[in-house]
């Protein structure tokens, strides 16, 4: 034989796959390996079970890290071992060959292990069951799943270590299936079980929930008589707990004559995964009798149930408890129970601030710690606190390149808005797995990438990892989040077209998107896949139906989804007031908040912002408070959601200094707040204090987006403060590096064009960088009724009746300006035009709340039953404005009758008919709010300045466009709207 040096240990021959001797006379098993340790890779792409293989394999490279002192030590030693051996004594080459076999398995070196299989071929050693065994545990303990197969089949003799290597590789890696199939094929063999093969076994049973196999493999272990250690004991005691049967499992360890620290561990950590608490805390007690002291785990179990179920106050309970024993303190897996637990069950802040406090007591972290506080982060959307766990992770190595916790800092960036930085993280992971690319695919979908998501995709596919159905729920509802359905509807189309069933979470992403688009037939389509596939009606998907149709302007359809739900849990109540809310059916929304109520169905965040619209789109002040108490008795007045809510429903029911009170006592205000308060400040007329609002803003170094600058400009519009107008319209660019959107020219046009500046309005509508769109060219046919110019009123009407043919309001604003400058015909042929496009023009309404009732009036309206005595206090209030100066504005009458007609006309409009049924169902004082769905009158706006002097009243109005307040004879809009 020649020399053997360690130049042949690391010799790459034995790693040729194109290499097979097998000389004469030799077994199959002396036959080289035909693929290195790459096999697991391409096993892993091929795998249904991909992440827990990669998982495996990383666990099994991470021990073979060369330059270890150890590990040279070992090369070596086996060096000696292979050079000074005697091949004429085959006893000892065959105890040499195990013992460099068992360093092999230990060390996790699969090279070595190749090359000792190569010299046991090249050297013509025959490979008995012993030898065989040790060769093939090496195999199964470094991963490579496909030669630990072939050798195993191939195997004329197995032993029951064979079995056990080869049982333990298939559990290890997951595949549990598969475990039991070789347990199954083992008895057939004839071979016995031991101590080793029925733990795994069990513990496949477990993992798969099987009862059914787990009796019979415990039947069968009865059967041959074999009692069993511990360690077997222990496994069926679990494998009865997670197959539900309690009662079985308790019968079992009742019957178990040793009880040690381990069995009552298991029977704790059962009883506190069932959420039987009690039991747990007595099983403890008679722990404690039978002379056996709890340990750590047992702590943990009670720790981990009661945070794992929501519990968070008796986790930290215990938590402090086992902080004050002498014996042992929380150690990582106790501070990772608490963390994960309040994590998974949205106490977020909570999770962050135990593990704040876990790194302040120098306990180091472990992967899970470090996932589930970063999940805390993304959930909160708290990106410098994230950050902060990153820097930590990257000071540790073992941290920074674990393969969770690099998944949970891709997710956490993608949902945080710096898809950026989730990608460079994405790619510094070495080796990815399917949740890696999912949650950047997801990252993508919610920004609304769609061409990286695109490309993202190809190169998924081309490394050959195939999407799953968690893949296309990211992409679908992804989409759906930013606002793209029809990106969405893309992803599902693809989906559908690789032959893959949707589940409920598609459904509901697809249905969503369906309503963002207003695609009612595939909508329809969707829904008849869910009745044909019997799925059922689940919250998601009866939800998602519902917002589908509502959103596809079919609310009838919606009701009827939602009476046929036969569970109705907060997710679908909320989905219906919504629906009802934002389809102008406020009245339907608060009944069904009722309903709810009464409905013993506990309310969350979303219904009282789903409820709150319906409030501010009818001015239903009492109403509203109602609910404000509602909220505050549910403690969910800490949420910025609500508040945010609140200050929009005050505002819109015209009491704004509520809604100034709210914003000022919010702890922490976040930039919606500040827009929502600024455009409340603009709508009331209050440009100057919307404007002073915005200087309070800049001084708290804070950032405005594009909604601040539309709702200031729009505060300035109302206001007819030009000079500050132009003043934040060039900040946008020379400040902020903002460019003005289509919204903000609108506004600029707005205000130049009210103001009478018509000529720089056109010169301003000319450098617009975009076409203009409706919003510019109605706030220029507005202005032109202002100021009574119907030949500009003309231009702007040709672009609006192009753009929005359906609209009445263009139509009316047009006939209007026509009539007030007596162009009689003019008018006519606007109404003969609506005639011919089936335009029809919605007759003005008022709503007024008296006495927690909600009253409506229709213009000419003469039904309600105390029509005698608004009639009589309408003719009361003209005498006494006509008094002190009021004149009517038949101008506003359209149609071309003679004066005395016009003036009567006036008097049965909706708001005067309102407002004088407030007057006489309300206690002298009382403010009035009426709202209405057109925009005020002239003549209407003038008499209810001088009603509010003689009746000593306040009147809040609010039409389609803004809000009016009148104060002893003068309103908030300074006569400019």
């Amino acid at each position: 034989m020649p020399e053997l040096t360690m130049e042949i240990l690391t010799s790459p021959f034995a790693l040729n796959s194109n290499f097979a001797i097998q000389p004469k006379g030799t077994s199959p098993l002396q036959t080289l390996p035909t693929r290195n340790c790459c096999i697991v890779a391409s096993i892993n792409t091929k795998s249904q079970n991909l992440r827990k293989l990669t998982n495996a394999r990383q666990r099994i490279t991470g021990f073979s890290g060369g330059g270890s002192v150890h590990r040279n030590g070992v090369l070596n030693n086996a060096a000696m071992l292979l050079s000074s051996m005697d091949l004429t004594n085959p006893d000892e080459c065959i105890a040499i060959y195990a013992s460099i076999l068992q360093k092999c398995r230990k060390l996790y070196n699969l090279r070595l292990g190749f090359q000792v299989h190569a010299q046991l071929v090249v050297n013509g050693v025959d490979v008995c069951e012993f030898l065989g065994s040790r060769l093939l545990e090496v195999y199964c303990q470094t991963g490579c799943v496909e030669d630990a197969r072939r050798m195993f089949d191939k195997m004329s003799e197995r032993n029951v270590f064979s079995w056990t290597a080869i049982m333990e590789m298939y559990c290890g890696l997951g595949d549990y299936e598969e475990t039991i199939k070789l347990f199954y094929l083992m008895v057939n063999e004839g071979v016995r079980p031991d101590h080793f093969v029925f733990p795994k076994v069990f513990k496949a049973c477990s993992e798969l929930k099987n009862y059914r196999v787990g009796k019979d493999v415990y039947d069968y272990m009865l059967s041959i008589g074999f009692e069993g250690n511990s360690c077997v004991k222990g496994s069926i005691l679990d494998m009865f707990i997670k197959c539900g049967r309690m009662d079985i499992a308790r019968r079992f360890f009742e019957e178990i004559e040793f009880k040690d620290v381990f069995m009552w561990n298991i029977m704790v950590s059962g009883y506190t995964s069932k959420g039987e608490f009690k039991k747990a805390l007595k099983c403890i007690s008679d722990m404690k009798l039978s002379g056996v002291k709890p340990d750590q785990v047992t702590w943990n179990a009670i720790i981990s149930g009661y945070a794992q179920s929501g519990q968070f106050e008796e986790a930290s309970k215990y938590f402090l408890e086992m902080g004050g024993l002498k014996d042992f303190k929380p150690n990582v897996v106790s501070w990772t129970a608490l963390i994960a637990g309040s994590e998974q069950n949205g106490y977020d802040f909570e999770a962050l601030s135990v593990f704040r406090k876990m790194v302040l007591e120098g306990v180091k972290p472990n992967s899970i710690t470090i996932a589930s506080a970063v999940s805390a982060c993304t959930n909160l959307s708290l990106l410098r606190h994230g950050r902060e766990i990153h820097g930590y992770c990257i000071k540790v190595e073992e941290l920074d390149s674990d393969l969770l916790v690099g998944n949970s800092l891709v997710d956490y960036y993608a949902k945080c808005r710096s898809v950026e930085v989730a990608r460079r993280k994405f790619g510094m992971i070495k080796q990815t797995d399917l949740v890696s690319w999912n949650a950047m695919l997801a990252g993508y979908a919610l920004r609304g990438s769609h061409e990286e998501a695109i490309e993202l995709l190809s190169e998924m596919k081309f490394q050959g990892i195939e999407p799953d159905i968690i893949t296309w729920n990211g992409l679908v509802t992804g989409f759906t989040q930013y606002g793209d359905g029809k990106a969405a509807l893309e992803f599902f189309q693809r989906m559908h077209s690789m032959g893959m069933d949707p589940n409920t979470t598609t459904i509901s992403g697809a249905l969503a998107a369906c309503g963002q688009v207003r695609n009612l037939k595939l909508g329809k389509e969707i829904h008849g896949y869910v009745l044909r596939n019997h799925i059922e009606l689940s919250t998601g998907v009866g939800s998602a139906l519902i917002s589908m149709y509502s959103g596809c302007d079919s609310l009838e359809v919606a009701c009827s989804v939602f009476s046929e739900l036969s569970t109705r849990d907060v997710v679908v109540w909320n989905s219906i007031i919504s629906a009802c809310a934002q389809s102008g059916r406020s009245v339907n929304a608060l009944d069904l908040l009722r309903e709810m109520n009464l409905s013993n169905v506990e309310v969350n965040t979303v219904t009282m912002v789903s409820a709150l619209p319906a409030c501010s789109k009818l001015a239903a002040l009492r109403q509203g408070k109602e609910i404000h108490q509602f909220i505050i008795r549910c403690g969910l007045d800490t949420c910025n959601f609500i508040l945010n809510s609140l200050i929009d429903m005050y505002g819109r029911c015209g009491s704004i200094q509520k809604s100034r009170r709210i914003f000022d006592l919010m702890p922490q205000r976040d930039l919606v707040s500040w827009n929502v308060m600024i455009s409340v400040y603009g709508m009331h007329g209050f440009g100057m204090d919307a404007v002073n609002l915005f200087q309070h803003f800049r001084t708290m170094g804070l950032k405005p987006n594009h909604i601040t600058f539309t709702n200031l400009l729009s505060a300035c519009s109302h206001s007819g403060l030009i000079e500050e107008g132009w003043k934040y319209f060039k900040m946008m660019k020379t400040e902020y590096a903002m460019d003005p959107a289509v919204e903000q020219y609108a506004c600029m046009v707005d205000l130049l064009s009210r103001a009478g500046q018509f000529n720089e309005t056109l010169e301003f509508i000319e450098k617009m960088p975009f076409e203009p769109n409706a919003a510019v060219w109605g706030s220029l046919l507005g202005a032109c009724r202002i100021h009574c110019n119907p030949d500009l009123a003309e231009y702007a009407a040709r672009y609006l009746f192009e753009l929005e043919p359906q609209s009445s309001g263009n139509y009316v604003l047009m006939a209007n300006i026509y009539s007030a400058a007596g162009r009689w015909e003019d008018a006519a042929k606007i109404r003969c035009l609506m005639k011919e496009r089936g335009v029809t023009k919605p007759p003005g309404c008022s709503w007024i709340e008296v006495k927690r009732k909600l009253h409506s009036f229709v213009v000419g309206d003469t039904s309600h039953p105390l029509m005698e005595q608004i009639s009589a206090k309408m003719e009361s209030l003209y005498f006494d404005i006509k008094e002190i100066g009021y004149v009517p504005d038949t101008n506003f009458v359209l149609q071309d009758v003679d004066e005395d007609e016009k003036e009567f006309s006036l008097c049965g409009h909706s708001e005067k008919i309102a407002l004088a049924f407030g007057l006489i169902s309300t206690t002298a004082g009382t403010p009035l709010r009426i709202i209405k769905n057109l925009r005020v009158c002239g003549d209407c706006h003038s008499a209810t300045k001088f009603i509010s002097k003689v009746e000593k009243r306040d009147i809040i109005m609010r039409d389609n466009y803004r809000f009016h307040h009148f104060v002893d004879g003068v309103c908030s809009c300074g006569d400019y709207w």
